[in-house]
């Protein structure tokens, strides 16, 4: 306890010399000099004690100024460091890969989008996350909110965890590329198996929202389509 103590009142000495070094008491310091050298007369005396206990006064002041300064520098470190603990889930990496035919038992080639949730958090993880497709533009799923698909998971899977610094990767869309025996079809890739079908080849909006127990909700807007030749793209909007 005493060793903080000591640590404060050290930081309050160096914060105090830099703000007594300051133009404040410089100019007060000026002004004691220059009545020193052209007051004269009986009450001389009075105005140099006067202006000496207001220079006196001054850096007395400046303790309580120091005394903030290094309490605002201590609340801004703590906050800041609150700020690095507290989790937050993060939308970001859009990612593209073409898979090739044959993969685990699929015929075909085509084009998948996915992209990463990362926890930024360096102390706690992120619980209960939910990736849902909370609007797409315009609809052709019929379907409210479908949760998409965790990357690498079963189709079961609708809620996760997201361990502190790490990501989990989310699937969002599949479709065709430029390449002989491509799939023809853009499809979004959510969990509800029902409504999982083929959506009519065009130019979409696609909004996710990304909620959790412990996070505050956070969305990103994607939009896919296919180019001139026929390939499936989607970029992430800033």
């Amino acid at each position: 306890m005493f060793t903080l103590a000591w640590e404060y009142i050290v930081m309050v000495a160096k914060s105090w010399g830099r703000a007594i070094s300051g133009p404040i008491l410089a100019l007060a310091g000026l002004a004691l000099l220059l009545a020193q050298q052209t007051v004269d007369g009986p009450k001389a005396a009075d105005i140099l004690r006067t202006l000496g206990w207001g220079v006196l006064g001054t850096a007395v002041l400046m303790i309580f100024v120091a005394q903030y300064e290094v309490w605002k520098h201590e609340h801004a470190a703590r906050v800041k460091a609150e700020e690095r603990l507290k989790p937050k889930a993060i939308i970001r990496n859009l990612t593209a890969r073409v898979w090739p035919a044959g993969q685990a038992g699929v015929t075909v080639t085509g084009k998948e989008y996915y992209f990463d949730i990362f926890n930024s958090s360096e102390a706690e993880s992120i619980d209960n996350v939910r990736v849902e497709v909370s609007a797409i533009t315009p609809d052709a799923i019929g379907y409210p909110n479908p949760p998409l698909h965790v990357r690498n998971d079963d189709y079961v899977t609708r809620e996760f965890s997201i361990n502190p610094r790490a990501i989990r990767q989310i699937d969002l869309i599949t479709g065709p590329v430029n390449a002989p025996n491509s799939q023809q079809v853009m499809i979004v890739t959510h969990t509800i198996n029902k409504y999982r079908k083929p959506i009519p080849n065009g130019k979409y909006e696609i909004t996710v929202r990304v909620s959790a127990s412990n996070s505050p909700p956070v969305t990103a807007t994607f939009v896919a389509l296919l180019d001139n030749v026929g390939e499936l793209q989607c970029v992430m909007q800033q």
